[in-house]
């Protein structure tokens, strides 16, 4: 009778294999991180009928006399340690694992997939998804355009095991269920030959039915975990001795997901569970709110880009060579004093590839860009690197310099984008055609296929260039302020000054024509204005990082940003047009775009609560016909 059990074949007179995998080790530096990307990415490459692929992680332990096979596992780890007693690397690995398998517990971290196709195939001697994962080495069978392409990603389970164990349980979509176990450890001994020679076993080993010549997979699924029962299409994958079950593992798991896979999650792709933790597109807003200390400040940045409903996207037809479209960039940014500064360059499937930087350094931005179109995104899926976060021309042999420039065009048109943003928005900058390439960049040399280098002698030579100075638009990024926190006018260079309402900068308070002098209450003061009006004591409040600049220019939309220096509870700002000779004209505000608790009446919008060195952002319609330079004051309530 056939045995379910635990077998490493033997090498047959092979090479002996060591604890050092290069396939594991890829992924060691960050092991969960690393498992969130390779898992969800997979996920998304096996969606079933369009649904939303629902990955989850989930953590657990059992006993450890319920491990598979328990004391077959044990002896190959005993065997393993004897062996290469005299690795000291090797033999503290080993220590530690049965030290781990001895215990009462042992955890596990159980990784689940629904509305997926499953791992179709176990059913065919050779091929398919379920062979292609357990059974092979550095291969993969893919369709172009999806998202995995080496085969390399499948050992991201193991570096993240104790055990270097993971065992992997599927029911596809052919109603065909099966599951087996995957070992990678090192060589040992089996035996000796007839010759005397040691028999050694192969590095890998595998848990399944054991018929004299094959490991085969088992006919059903596997339940480790006891609170969870695969119903549904899918695949279960156990992560033996998981070794990252702390407190920042949820955290961990939830900032990588969102970093590599925000767009997937925004348009609905993808869900992802931790612990039973959700996020999806409508618990986003309280995610980022909730983990925003472990999010990059490109996702964060990335995510209000997203849900800004005034964000515009363009769509740029992307033609390689000229003439010949390959498929479009959507583009999508938004000018902002604390920007990234990088475009987030995203493949249909929702997977960001990298943060392109060196675009347009002028110009302070966040940005997204999606690669759509099959031909375009199956070219650079090809010229990815193994851990799919960079575009790597050489790997298209057959003609990498054609691949360096079609790379650098992409972002070439991005950055010609930007720089026409950068026109509208900034007064009195300058730009020199042709002294871009002598700047440190990450763009690909077409000329050695090396990504350029600049030194300091380099930068520092004469460099005889013919070159057209390029002045921008009068923009509406101009201020009242010269630097960060100063105001050009005089009697309002100190902080806190008492502002009384003889100049129409009071509010009315309620309805009443009071002085400057009279006591807030707690009623809310209205916005109204009056030609005789003088408001209650109000104080002015400096402002660092203040920009205001169009968004919309159809639409005569605005966005203002600014960060105040003090705390209060109850401020307004003005928005004056600043005339040829410093004259001051009222700005109508027509309406408010963002879902703040604001009014607005005249050229005043209120009332903000203002947090020191809290930035403040908001979309205002506002009643101008072209550009101009604006003023922008800020004032508090005093009490």
């Amino acid at each position: 009778m056939n045995e379910i059990k635990w077998c490493f074949p033997s090498s047959n007179g092979g090479e002996k294999q060591g604890l050092n995998n290069s396939g594991i080790e890829t992924f060691k530096d960050t092991p969960v991180k690393s498992l969130a990307r390779e898992i969800c990415q997979n996920s998304l490459d096996a969606a079933h009928n369009d649904k939303t692929v629902i990955v989850e992680f989930n953590t657990f332990s059992i006993d450890s006399n319920e491990f598979p096979d328990k004391e077959g596992f044990s002896a190959i780890l005993n065997n393993c340690r004897d062996y290469w007693q005299n690795n000291p690397k090797t033999k503290n690995f080993f220590n530690n694992a049965i030290e781990k398998l001895n215990s009462s517990k042992i955890s596990f971290l159980r990784i689940s997939d629904f509305n997926t196709t499953g791992l179709r195939g176990s059913n065919l001697k050779n091929g398919g998804d379920f062979d292609n994962l357990i059974n092979s080495s550095g291969s993969s069978e893919k369709a172009e355009s999806k998202g995995g392409s080496f085969g390399i990603g499948k050992n991201a389970p193991f570096a993240c095991s104790d055990f270097r164990t993971v065992f992997y349980s599927t029911y596809d979509i052919d109603g065909i269920k099966a599951n087996k176990g995957v070992s990678k450890l090192t060589s040992f001994k089996l035996g000796v030959n007839p010759d005397g020679s040691d028999n050694m076993s192969q590095g890998t080993g595998y848990y399944g039915i054991n018929n004299g010549f094959n490991i085969l997979h088992i006919k059903d699924t596997l339940n480790l975990d006891k609170s969870f029962t695969r119903n549904e299409y899918g695949t279960d994958i156990y992560v033996a001795g998981f070794t990252s079950s702390g407190s920042d593992f949820k955290a961990s798991i939830i900032a990588e997901v969102l970093d590599g896979f925000l767009m997937a999650i925004w348009n609905n792709k993808l869900e992802l569970r931790v612990n039973s933790y959700r996020v999806n597109k409508s618990t986003l807003e309280d995610v980022v709110v909730t983990y925003k200390k472990s999010l990059s400040k490109t996702t964060v940045q990335c995510y209000e880009l997203l849900s800004n409903n005034l964000t515009e996207w363009i769509s740029l037809p992307f033609e390689f060579p000229a003439g010949i479209k390959m498929g479009n960039l959507k583009l999508a940014f938004d000018i902002r004093y604390d920007g990234s500064n990088k475009i987030s360059m995203i493949r249909s499937s929702g997977m960001k590839i990298m943060d392109k930087g060196d675009l347009c350094p002028s110009l302070p931005f966040t940005g997204i860009g999606i690669i759509e179109g099959d031909e375009l995104n199956t070219f650079l899926r090809g010229i990815e690197n193994p851990a799919h976060t960079r575009w790597l021309p050489e790997r298209y042999t057959k003609n990498p310099s054609m691949a360096r420039n079609l790379v650098n065009s992409i972002f070439e048109l991005i950055t010609n984008k930007l720089k026409e943003e950068a026109a509208k928005n900034f007064n009195g900058e300058i730009d020199i055609d042709g002294a871009g390439e002598y700047l440190p960049d990450e763009e690909f040399d077409t000329d050695n296929g090396q990504q350029k280098e600049h030194n300091k002698e380099t930068l520092n030579k004469l460099i005889d260039i013919d070159f057209e100075i390029h002045r921008k638009v009068e923009s509406v990024a101009n201020l009242e302020t010269n630097e960060v926190g100063e105001d050009l006018e005089s009697y309002e260079t100190d902080e806190g000054i008492v502002v009384e309402g003889d100049d129409g900068e009071g509010f009315e308070h309620d309805g009443k024509k009071t002085p400057g002098e009279g006591e807030r209450d707690t009623e809310r003061i209205g916005l109204e204005e009056s030609d005789e009006m003088y408001g209650q004591k109000t104080i002015y409040v400096k402002s660092k990082q203040m920009r205001i600049f169009c968004i919309n220019k159809k639409e005569k939309i605005y966005r203002l940003i600014f960060t105040p220096t003090l705390t209060t509870m109850m401020g307004y700002i003005t928005i004056q047009k600043i005339a040829e000779q410093n004259e001051k004209e009222p700005i109508l505000v027509l309406g408010i775009k963002n879902n703040l608790d604001l009014m607005c009446s005249g050229n005043r919008v209120g009332y903000f609560k203002f947090e020191e060195d809290k930035p403040i952002s908001v979309d205002l319609k506002l009643d101008v016909d072209e550009y101009s330079t604006m003023g922008v004051k800020l004032y508090a309530y005093k009490g």
